[in-house]
């Protein structure tokens, strides 16, 4: 069985894609591609710590 949405093989027993992550229902369809939504805390300690890095980076020189 192949993924519909990306064209890899599927193992028998799979739920999702292993490569794309395309949800499969039992007949071996794609329902969708799922993507994965970050909540506001996620965003905004990733911001915080790209900053942080930005400004050692600053102050070191480079």
């Amino acid at each position: 069985m192949f993924c519909r949405h990306c064209g890899s093989e599927l193992k028998d027993k799979a739920v999702v894609c292993s490569r794309c992550g395309a949800a499969v229902v039992e007949g071996g369809e794609i329902l969708a591609a799922t993507t994965p939504k970050w909540s506001w805390f996620t965003m905004v300690i990733t911001i915080g710590i790209l900053f942080v890095l930005l400004l050692i980076a600053i102050i070191a020189g480079l």
